[in-house]
């Protein structure tokens, strides 16, 4: 069902009643963007990975949620499915003006799946945060009571004196004359709207009523209505008063589904859902706090039941028969043996049917993602040797590996593949990954040779010149040192001297003597390439020659493992899709580099579109300064955005 803010009221009763009668509820969100500055990075921690996405997500809109409410049918032994896709737009008006940021590439998406933008502006619902709402209901309440006690009058300045007095002796002919029942007063902003309310007000109050309206042209005026009765203007006043609240209401607007569902209680799930837990936290309850820690408090409060399927799919006994785990994938992964799809149907009008095929709408990717988790939860319960048709209470043992983890996309890869809002987040070493920097023009291929006698690497370019490199041959930890000779041209150092002493110039001597930074000569490199010095490789290409760049993640000598291995190591062999939002974000995760087209792959540097690579993001160029340390990363850092609907425009 699609909800507008024209059937939002209407709607809001069914919204409820399929909430108290749901077994667990999904959701899925759309939004105007995904990260603005710096990206996370497959070998972030968790409260790294959270930092990073306070920092450059929350300025973005959710223009679009789905909602689905399981139930069970006992009569027909079946879920049912009651489905919303809300359209959502914070227009102001009495709420407070939102300033955001758009992606060109998420809305470039959003329009080729056929999102419609004007119905998103012209009928989207509003919605804001709960001191937000108390503060504008206290200053409603306060306005009205100086409606009667008069103590909000402010003195009028000199320079519209006359034309206040004006006005008031067309109003005063107006009422005499008795010609018209109502007059209309143009051309007057709203301070002179303030002030004739005052004394206009003050001076006819038993004989006019005073209102603001909008007419066809958009422009505001101020309507003068004839009171024919005392008890007429009481009615009036009270009417006013009574829309101004309705004003508040439709204000507030989404917020209140949003805390229907964390009155609930109830099961809450979502696939890739990290992004869409924290705007919702964001948009509809109270900033986010700036704390990892509170951060995990605050959503747990709010959801104290969370279950992202994300996860659930790359654990046994679904990582190893689960190629893809982009939600499309997912759902065909799991129509097929061993796999078997539940029945899940709807009330016409109400829900989805598969058959409805509407990928990438808010609402309908929130019924797969039911689907999808619906069919896991049966084949759990198959390998158990139960036969539930029905899902038991979510806090069962079969579930709860998976409870209140959300997947964390990037660093997955890595082996810190969720957030555990209930307990301790992995802590996975980081031994075998080091930080190099290297010449401008290099290629990914250029660091894999030079550490090919150590086997695969992964390779996480962070601007031009550096990166963190991991080996996939963890063992081989202690050989690093040796395959580099003295030289200023190229520099590594461990990834926890990186972390805590932030990057370094080559050659520059670190502080801390047991972990000296170590370079290598590029002309050397030839030698390394070759693992001999009697079989040197021709020389390199020049920079100024054009070169491709190797598309793969980790070097092509050895294909990552999937499984975990006995060093830890948790792998996820899929990356995101060059058009949905990252997988980080969002609903739908990113195919393999190698099944992508050749066109939406990036080019191995952090240039990449903000949505084509898992690995590579785009970074404001003009901020990277080569040799020259920093602390920590720039997080003010630019991407593919701009701000929209400042406070100085206006709608009107």
């Amino acid at each position: 069902m699609e909800v507008t803010r024209k059937n939002f009221r209407e709607c809001l009763p069914l919204i409820e009643e399929s909430i108290k009668k749901a077994d667990f509820l999904v959701i899925d969100a759309e939004f105007t963007g995904i990260i603005h500055g710096r990206d996370v990075t497959m070998f972030d921690s968790p409260q790294e990975y959270y930092a990073t996405l306070l920092k450059g997500s929350t300025e973005f809109l959710l223009i679009q949620y789905g909602l689905c409410a399981f139930y069970w049918n006992e009569t027909k032994k079946y879920y049912m499915n009651d489905a919303y896709n809300f359209y959502l737009f914070p227009r102001g008006r009495p709420g407070p003006e939102k300033v955001f940021l758009c992606q060109s590439s998420s809305l470039d998406f959003l329009s080729s799946q056929g999102f419609d933008f004007n119905k998103l502006i012209k009928e989207g619902i509003s919605y804001m945060t709960e001191p937000m709402e108390t503060r504008l209901r206290e200053n409603l309440t306060e306005r009205q009571k100086s409606y009667v006690t008069g103590n909000n009058n402010i003195p009028i300045p000199d320079e519209n004196k006359q034309q206040i007095e004006d006005i008031c002796k067309r109003v005063r002919v107006f009422l005499d004359e008795k010609k018209a029942d109502s007059m209309e007063i143009e051309r007057c902003n709203a301070f002179i709207r303030r002030l004739l309310f005052q004394e206009l007000g003050s001076r006819f109050k038993k004989e006019a009523f005073l209102e603001t309206k909008i007419v066809d042209n958009r422009a505001r005026v101020l309507r003068v209505s004839r009171l024919k009765s005392e008890a007429e203007g009481l009615s009036k006043d009270t009417e006013k008063k009574e829309k101004e609240w309705e004003e508040v209401e439709e204000a507030v607007g989404f917020s209140k589904v949003a805390r229907m569902i964390s009155q609930s209680q109830k099961l809450v799930i979502g696939h890739n859902m990290l992004l869409d837990v924290i705007h919702t936290l964001n948009h509809f309850f109270q900033p986010l706090p700036s704390e990892y820690p509170e951060f995990k408090e605050f959503a747990h409060c709010i959801f104290p039941r969370l279950l992202d399927t994300k996860y659930m799919s790359s654990l046994p006994p679904f990582k190893d028969k689960v190629n893809s785990s982009v939600l499309e994938h997912l759902l065909a992964t799991l129509s097929e043996p061993p796999f078997s799809l539940p029945k899940a149907e709807s009330v016409e009008g109400r829900g989805y049917r598969r058959a409805d095929d509407k990928l990438h709408e808010a609402g309908f990717d929130a019924y797969v993602t039911g689907l999808c988790f619906l069919a896991m939860h049966q084949h759990l319960a198959r390998m158990r040797g139960d036969r539930p048709q029905r899902m038991p209470d979510p806090d069962c043992a079969a579930l709860k590996p998976f409870l209140n983890k959300l997947f964390l996309a990037k660093t997955a890869y890595q082996d810190s593949p969720y957030m555990n809002l209930t307990g301790p987040d992995p802590t996975p070493s980081r031994d075998h990954v080091y930080y190099i920097t290297f010449p401008k023009d290099w290629q990914r291929s250029d660091i894999s040779q030079i550490f090919s006698s150590l086997g695969p690497v992964t390779v996480q370019f962070l601007d031009e010149t550096s990166a963190l490199v991991a080996l996939m041959r963890r063992d081989q930890v202690h050989f690093v040192p040796s395959v580099f000779t003295e030289n200023n041209r190229v520099s590594f150092m461990p990834f926890a001297a990186y972390k805590a002493n932030g990057p370094r110039a080559p050659g520059q001597v670190m502080e801390r003597p047991r972990q000296p930074m170590t370079t290598v000569s590029s002309p050397d490199l030839s030698r390394v390439r070759q693992g001999s010095v009697g079989n040197p490789t021709p020389s390199r290409a020049s920079p100024q020659q054009s070169r491709p760049r190797s598309t793969s993640v980790s070097s092509p000598a050895e294909p990552p493992p999937r499984k975990r291995t006995s060093s830890g190591v948790f792998q996820v062999d899929e990356l995101e899709p060059p058009h949905k939002k990252p997988e980080l974000t969002r609903s739908k995760p990113e195919e393999p580099a190698h099944e992508r087209p050749l066109a939406a792959i990036s080019n191995g540097r952090r240039k990449a579109h903000a949505a084509t690579d898992n690995v590579d993001k785009c970074r404001d160029k003009s901020e990277i300064k080569h040799n020259i340390p920093v602390d920590k990363f720039d997080s003010n850092a630019t991407s593919n955005c701009v701000a929209a609907f400042k406070e100085s425009d206006s709608w009107d």
